[in-house]
Parts: structure tokens; C-alpha cells; sequence
């Protein structure tokens, strides 16, 4: 993208204040000296593109008081009653966008643009208005959202990439701007670029430059996401399966034992297994309708009259009251034990939440210390703990030696991880017991059914048949149909379960395969343009703190490094302010020649340098950098805004060909 003009208009109770300027290739100079307004034209850049979030997180309007409270004219001060900017651009294929934006305004909220399009500039004359919206939600993706027309504009696609919350986040326009524009007020600020994090985005310079750049490893971060998603699915899919299982036994008084509760691979899978309780014993389900199936058999074959098994009756009768007393004994105690699963959940629960409110409780008092704050120790000679207000005993501890806070601080932190454990045992232990229970209760039910029934039949006519017979083919028969249903249900999530941990295996190999790929050849390619392009500018600069051959570019963080060691980490260990601001040019003039030497990057072919002698470099470093400024100027716009004394500047750009941006009168507006 190119810079074609700009213009700002106030309306203010002393009139209309008016300032244009034209931009050209190559590099375009604003010298004007402190206060005429050479930071408020280019913040005006940056609000008619709707990009402030590049430099701030608040909402409040980035434009200074002249085009939004009060100015300042050679007739005196005026309060705003409306202003706007208006900024025209052009794309690499000739198309041009006109955006205005309003800084205050009657009518119109601050959030609407008003955009034109044509192929020519006089064709933006006539061209249809379109009415569009940026510093809203979906200003990204909607169809009258102006980021995403600007995206579109430059030939983007911007990636997503992982954020903080698990998920991922656009790349957004925002998070590279500042990778193209260095503004005056924090823009200097430190070696690296100062780009936004309110945006959730894990390490955005780094996915920044790499999208600058056209690295793979953004692709490669893409593939590693989709990874991790998959991961995530199978997982659900997995634990869905097992839900599946362990319901449909649990419906028909079953229960699963074996399996894993979490995804694992086919060689580490364990077959899950239906178990049924039998005379209140867990046995194998297949076990059990081999009992049923010749049970049945027998009933069928020998069909008797009441009368006729009237003896067996009695002792059957004898044998279902004992087994009536045993299931209710078995109940009982059963829930008895769950009663105290249940217990001890509730005092694991009740005693963490002690923990943290005691945990609190020291780290208010740690930071009322660290804030110079008091908190009232002779509460202990009144028997009462300072921090946790509970009864104090007169006995010393037998160590002689008091805990400090942070050492108690401490044992809650290991009190808390072993009250978790023990919450989730409890908790599996309950869910155990809850099912031994229900089979326990179901077999009660059948107990005192069939005591019922034989006393019936002994009561009964002796020629009548056995309903005590009948009820226990009936028994069995829905015993052997709810056992068909629940393996059936089984069977087909094993299948299941037996092809997602297939797909377990397969991911995790091609997560083996992407950790160990070698950075591909043309991401090293871009790399070392950039790393050369940094350490000769750093030479040419007359980088002093440092020695500029041990200064380089680390390929996983994509910062300047000494030794292995961030830059910005070195400003405390000597590094003066100077070398900061010339390792900052070289940094940003670096990144935008790698850029452009390399097809498939995408930099926004702007350089925008509000105020770069920030720290007084000397004339010579200066001189480096606007004779490297002069060498990218042929493929890149640079805006470069200086309070440089005129005649040094002149004699510098003398023999550098650039625009002059014009900066007459004592301010930037004027009427």
C-alpha cells in the first residue's frame, strides 16, 4: 500500500482550520520543529485507517486536543465542534481507497468510515460511498466491516494463530501495524517492537514478523493446532464412548470394569468388561448367562403344579427370606459407605475452602508488608491468630522456630494438592459404591418379589402351576435380553473405541513427524537476509554498548539477542539509550528489506518513523540511517517525521532524494 494524501478539517468557533499534504514514493521528510503537530498528522494515519489499538488498549480517541477539544490558532483558542480526517491511498494494483473519519462529530458516530473506491483518483470524485465500521466487534469479518475491506485491499489472507484461552485468534491488522510504524510517545521505547497484547494473541511479535516475513512456521503452527484439535475430538469422542458403556450396563444393573477412562493407543488398550452381581458377587457377564441360559433350561424342561413342588417350595421360601436379609444387609451397609464417600467429599470440599480463604488471608497480610503496611500482632496476646483470627494456645512449637508466611503460604499450596487427591478419590469411590448399590437394590427387589410369590403359591390351589416357575423364566428371560442388549451396546463401542485409538497412534506420529522437520530451506533463506541485513546496519550505526558481531536475531523468538540473551534484558547491564534507538532502526529497516527481497512476504510497504532521533544519536549514525533510509527508498514509502534543526537536516538529505512535507506556520491547523 502507498500514502496518496491526507487532509485535516476542524470546524471550530472561529472558523474552518484546514491542513493537506501529498506523499510520494520513496522517502517522504516532515521537519518541523516540538508542538507544531507532526505526531497528530500521523496518529490522524493511523485513526482514518481505524488502527489505534495498534498502540493502546483504551477506547478513548487517539487524536490530540486540536481536532477534538480545543485549538490553538494564530487568532486565539477555539473550541471543536467538528473535525475529520481524510486519508487516500493506493494498492500495488493501482487501486486506489479513499477513507474518512470523524474525530468529533454532531451526528456521526466516531466508529463509521466513509470509503471509495476507483482506479483512479479523479474516478474517487465520482465514485459511490460506501458506508462502513471499524473498532467494533466483526470488523474483521463483516461484510461492512473496514478491516476486512482493508485486508482484501492489500492482498492478505490473515492467519489465526493460538491465543491464550486455548483456542485461536485472528492475526490482526492491529498486531502487525506497529511492525510498520514507529510512533513517538512508547514507540521507542525498548529494542523490540512495542506491539499490542490486549488481543489474547500468544507471543504476537513473533507471529507478526512471521507473517511479515512468509515463514512456514506459521503454517507449521497452523498444522500443530489442527493437531491439538484433533486431539481434543478424539478425546471427546472417546469419553463419549465409554459414557455410552457404562450407562447402558448401569440401566440394566451391569457394570464395566477394565478400560481407560482416557484415550490411549491400540497397544495400550485394555478390552472393557460386563460384569453382573450373582448372588452378591461381581462375575464375568458371560459367566452369568451360562448360569441364567441352564437355569431356564431346567424350568422348561420339568414344568410342575404348585401341589407338586410344595416341599421344594417351602425350603425355597426359607432360602428367598435369607437372601432377603442379605441383600437388605448388603444395602444398608452399602449405604452406609456411601454416606461416608459422600462425607468425606464434603470435608475435603469444606476444608479447601478454608485452605484458600486462609491462603487469602496471608497474602493480604504479604501485601500490606510489601506496601509498607502494618497488621496488629498483639492480637496474639490476646490468644487470637493475626491472620486467620483462630485460637492460639500458650504452648511453643517444639522446633522453637515460627513459620513465616511464605512458608505457610507454602503448606497450604501442598495441603490443597493432597485434599484434590483425596476429593477425587472419594469421588470415585462414591461413583463404585453407587453402582454396586443399584445392583444391591435391584437384587433386594427380586428377593422380596419371589418371597411374595412363594407364599402366594403355597397359599394357592395345589392343581394351579408354579408361579414361582413362571416368575423365574420370566426373571430369566429378561435377564438374558438385558444382558444381549448391554454386550451389543458394548461390542460396538469397542469397535469404536479400537478405531480412535488407530487414530491416537496416526496423530501422534505425525506430531513426532512435525516436532523433528527441519526448518525448511526458505524459511532459513528469509532468516539470514534478516540477520545479516540487522548486524551490518548495527556495524554502519556505530552500535557502541555492544560489540555488533555478537548481536543477532534468535530463530524461535525472532528478537535481537547477545549471547543468547534478549537486548532488552541488557538496557539494565549498560546498553545506552542511543544504541537502543539504533538497534531499533535497524531492527524495523532490517525486517522491511528481508521482506522485500523474498516473494511471498507480506510487508505493507510502509515505513512510518515519528521523531527516530529519540536519544541524540550522534550526526554520523544518522547520517548511516538516512543513507540506508535513501537505498529502500526506490521500493518502500518511508514517513519520516523529525524536530531535527533545519540546516543539519538539509545538509544530511542533501544529496538523498526525498519529499518535503510541507510544515509552515507555527501549527499544523490554522484557519
Amino acid at each position: 500500500m502507498e500514502l496518496v494524501s491526507i487532509s485535516l478539517n476542524v470546524q471550530s468557533t472561529l472558523g474552518e482550520s484546514r491542513y493537506e499534504a501529498r506523499f510520494n514514493n520513496g522517502l517522504n521528510v516532515l521537519n518541523a520543529p516540538n508542538s507544531w503537530g507532526k505526531s497528530t498528522l500521523l496518529q490522524g494515519l493511523v485513526y482514518a485507517l481505524g488502527l489505534e489499538g495498534a498502540f493502546s488498549a483504551s477506547r478513548r480517541s487517539p487524536l490530540g486536543p486540536a481536532l477534538t477539544n480545543v485549538i490553538e490558532t494564530t487568532r486565539g483558542r477555539g473550541s471543536v465542534i467538528e473535525s475529520h480526517i481524510t486519508l487516500t491511498v493506493r494498492n500495488g494494483g493501482g487501486r486506489y481507497l479513499r477513507v474518512r473519519r470523524w474525530g468529533v462529530s454532531q451526528d456521526l458516530q466516531t466508529t463509521l468510515v466513509h470509503v471509495w473506491m476507483a482506479q483512479s483518483e479523479e474516478g474517487l470524485e465520482t465514485a459511490r460511498r460506501r458506508d462502513m465500521f471499524v473498532r467494533e466487534a466483526n470488523a474483521t469479518t463483516s461484510e461492512v466491516g473496514f478491516h476486512r475491506l482493508l485486508e482484501e485491499y492489500v492482498g492478505w489472507t490473515l492467519p489465526s494463530v493460538p491465543n491464550f484461552a486455548g483456542g485461536e485468534t485472528r492475526l490482526y491488522f492491529e498486531i502487525l501495524f506497529p511492525l510498520f510504524f514507529i510512533e513517538q510517545k512508547f514507540g521507542w521505547s525498548g529494542v523490540a517492537p512495542r506491539v499490542p497484547t490486549h488481543y489474547g494473541v500468544k507471543e504476537p511479535l513473533r507471529r507478526g514478523v512471521e507473517f511479515v516475513l512468509g515463514l512456514s512456521t506459521l503454517e507449521t503452527l497452523r498444522q500443530r493446532e489442527a493437531l491439538r484439535q484433533e486431539d481434543i475430538e478424539i478425546a471427546r469422542s472417546w469419553q463419549a464412548a465409554i459414557g455410552r458403556a457404562v450407562g447402558s450396563a448401569s440401566t440394566e444393573g451391569f457394570r464395566i470394569v477394565g478400560g481407560s477412562a482416557t484415550p490411549v493407543v491400540s497397544s495400550q488398550r485394555v478390552t472393557l468388561i460386563l460384569e453382573a452381581s450373582v448372588d452378591g458377587e461381581w462375575v464375568p457377564l458371560d459367566a452369568a448367562m451360562g448360569r441364567w441360559r441352564n437355569d431356564l433350561a431346567l424350568l422348561s424342561a420339568v414344568p410342575q403344579t404348585a401341589g407338586e413342588r410344595t416341599s421344594r417350595s417351602r425350603v425355597d421360601l426359607a432360602n428367598a427370606e435369607a437372601a432377603v436379609n442379605k441383600a437388605g444387609a448388603i444395602v444398608r451397609n452399602l449405604q452406609e459407605q456411601l454416606e461416608f464417600a459422600q462425607a468425606d467429599q464434603d470435608a475435603a470440599a469444606t476444608r479447601r475452602a478454608q485452605i484458600e480463604n486462609d491462603k487469602q488471608r496471608l497474602q493480604d497480610v504479604t501485601k500490606l508488608r510489601a506496601i509498607g503496611g502494618e497488621f496488629e500482632l498483639p492480637l496474639i496476646a490476646e490468644g487470637r491468630c493475626p491472620t486467620c483470627e483462630q485460637s492460639v494456645d500458650n504452648r511453643d512449637v517444639a522446633t522453637q522456630y515460627v513459620s513465616t508466611i511464605e512458608d505457610n503460604i507454602a503448606l497450604l499450596n501442598a495441603e490443597r494438592v493432597t485434599l484434590n487427591s483425596l476429593q477425587a478419590a472419594a469421588k470415585e469411590r462414591a461413583d463404585d459404591i453407587r453402582v454396586r448399590l443399584t445392583s444391591a437394590e435391584s437384587e433386594l427387589a427380586s428377593a422380596r418379589d419371589h418371597v411374595r410369590l412363594l407364599r402366594d403359591e403355597l397359599i394357592g390351589p395345589s392343581a394351579a402351576p408354579s408361579i414361582a416357575d413362571v416368575q423365574q423364566r420370566l426373571k430369566l428371560e429378561t435377564l438374558l435380553r438385558d444382558s444381549e442388549r448391554a454386550t451389543s451396546v458394548v461390542e460396538t463401542v469397542e469397535e469404536e473405541l479400537d478405531e480412535l485409538a488407530t487414530r491416537l497412534e496416526d496423530l501422534r506420529r505425525r506430531r513426532r513427524a512435525l516436532d523433528s522437520s527441519p526448518m525448511m530451506a526458505a524459511d532459513v533463506a528469509r532468516l539470514s537476509t534478516f540477520r545479516q541485513s540487522f548486524t551490518s546496519q548495527l556495524r554502519a550505526y556505530g552500535l557502541r554498548s555492544l560489540s555488533p558481531n555478537d548481536v543477532t536475531i534468535d530463530d524461535r523468538t525472532l528478537l535481537p539477542v547477545d549471547d543468547g540473551f534478549e537486548l532488552s534484558f541488557d538496557v539494565s547491564m549498560g546498553m545506552s539509550a542511543s544504541d537502543t534507538i539504533r538497534t531499533k532502526w535497524a531492527y524495523h529497516t532490517a525486517l522491511m528489506e528481508a521482506a522485500r527481497e523474498h516473494s511471498g512476504s507480506h510487508h505493507l510497504g510502509i515505513l512510518v518513523l515519528d521523531e527516530p532521533r529519540q536519544q541524540e544519536t550522534n550526526r554520523t549514525s544518522l547520517a548511516s540511517f538516512l543513507e540506508r533510509l535513501r537505498d529502500n527508498s526506490s521500493a518502500t514509502q518511508i514517513i519520516y517525521a523529525t524536530s531535527e534543526d533545519s540546516a543539519l537536516l538539509s545538509s544530511l538529505l542533501s544529496a538523498i532524494p526525498h519529499t518535503s512535507i510541507p510544515s509552515f506556520g507555527p501549527h499544523l491547523l490554522d484557519i
